[in-house]
């Protein structure tokens, strides 16, 4: 029950960036905000997939098949999301070549076969990209990359959470880091 409520808000709010940031996206040669969306329609994907796999009526052996199939897609779509995330901090105005990050998503799908490295990988991720959002921050000094710290920061712990306590904390974190992220968005661009 309370994965399911986590599941439709995380649809919810990133579904809500991306069609948000969506419009701009279009009308922008900035190669951060492209990513961006991106990022958050990857997000919203991985949700969606993630919420019809747990709330499917299968059979135990065909939703052992189901998650055997989707989870590999789930992991790809987590990490891409997380990379456009992270290469929107500093991927300005270049139009540059998004292959080596989805590169890196397909290896970390083949090595999370052998070893569970999702986790770590998402943390060392995240981490780089609270780092560079520090870094912009202290230079703009900007509300939204204030808010940006601070939501991918919440990342950051979401995911620490996920392996010293229980999932729900990190849940909640996820949430909170998808909202303050929404906020952000709808604060920042005009109606």
């Amino acid at each position: 029950m309370i994965t399911t409520l986590f599941l439709i808000l995380a649809i919810i709010t990133t579904l809500s960036i991306y069609i948000k940031t969506k419009k701009i996206k279009t009308l922008s040669q900035h190669q951060g905000i492209r990513l961006y969306n991106q990022a958050f329609l990857f997000f919203a994907i991985s949700y969606i997939l993630q919420f019809l796999t747990s709330t499917s009526s299968l059979t135990i052996a065909k939703l052992s098949i189901l998650q055997a199939l989707t989870s590999p897609i789930q992991t790809y779509l987590f990490v891409v999301a997380a990379l456009y995330l992270s290469a929107s901090l500093f991927w300005k105005n270049k139009t540059k070549n998004q292959s080596q990050l989805h590169i890196i998503a397909l290896l970390v799908v083949i090595l999370n076969n052998f070893t569970e490295i999702l986790t770590l990988t998402l943390i060392t991720i995240y981490t780089y990209s609270t780092i560079v959002a520090y870094t912009n921050y202290q230079t703009k000094k900007s509300t939204f990359s204030q808010l940006y710290l601070i939501a991918i920061f919440l990342l950051v712990l979401a995911n620490l959470s996920s392996i010293f306590y229980n999932l729900y904390s990190s849940y909640s974190m996820t949430i909170t880091a998808f909202s303050i992220f929404l906020y952000g968005t709808l604060k920042t661009i005009p109606n």
